[in-house]
Formats: structure tokens, C-alpha cells, sequence
């Protein structure tokens, strides 16, 4: 799924009910700003979702992508997403992966949910709002 299809999903999705918020992509200072302040550099793919949308907010199943600002640093983790208002989503920063990303993990059990940013926003985000799979 590319990025300009999210938010046709949403849009569709609220036809039947779902409330969302997607809020405006960031400014390339706030990501710097962000990157500073994590002491990370965003693979593409992390970059790319955050300049399409400064993260976004669903009310029913409770799901949130942080925005830049509201992510914070665990250690070798990066907290982007919370899940269920309970489940911390976390980009694993201590190296990168075969993809030549961040895999993407359960920051408690330390469970990788996928291997790209990708794959998560056009897979597993969709699994939880849809079908209310665990992510």
C-alpha cells in the first residue's frame, strides 16, 4: 500500500463508522529536531510515513502512530505506536535489519511484528483497525 491509498482507506472506513484523525505531515525541522533529540537518523521508509503524516489516531479498536515529537527513547528502542492504549510499538534502533530498516517490535516482549514501516502501515495497522488482530 502506498502512502496516498492510507488515507482513501480511512476515508472509506469512516463511511462505516470509524473515527480517525490523521494529522499533517512533519516539517523537515521537527523531524530533524526529533532525530536530534532520539539521536537517530530515520531509515527512508520511517521518514517517508512521518513526512506524509505526523502520525494518526483511531478511537475504536484504540490505536495511535505517535507523532515525531510524541516518540520517545527506551534504551535501543524508539516508542512510535501504542496499540490497545496499552501495547508500546517500537522501532528497534541498536542496528539495522536485512531490509535495511528498523524491524518493528512489541516493546515489552520484545516480539518483532515485522521488518519495515512499510509492511506495518500497509499490513499489520490494518489487521488491528479492521479485523482486531493483536499486532
Amino acid at each position: 500500500m502506498h502512502l496516498d491509498q492510507i488515507v482513501r482507506r480511512f476515508d472509506s472506513l469512516a463511511h462505516q463508522g470509524l473515527v480517525y484523525r490523521l494529522s499533517a505531515r512533519a516539517a523537515l525541522g521537527v523531524m530533524q529536531e526529533s532525530e536530534a533529540r532520539l539521536g537517530v537518523k530515520f531509515p527512508e521508509q520511517v521518514g517517508a510515513f512521518w513526512r506524509a503524516f505526523d502520525g494518526l489516531e483511531v478511537d475504536n479498536p484504540p490505536f495511535k502512530i505517535l507523532s515525531t515529537c510524541e516518540m520517545k527513547r527506551e534504551g535501543e528502542l524508539v516508542v512510535f505506536s501504542v496499540c490497545d492504549r496499552i501495547v508500546s510499538i517500537a522501532f528497534d534502533v541498536s542496528a539495522t535489519n536485512e531490509a535495511g530498516q528498523w524491524s518493528i517490535l512489541n516493546a515489552k516482549t520484545g516480539y518483532v511484528i515485522t521488518y519495515t514501516m512499510a509492511s506495518f502501515w500497509s499490513v499489520h495497522m490494518w489487521s488491528w483497525i479492521i479485523k482486531h488482530r493483536p499486532i
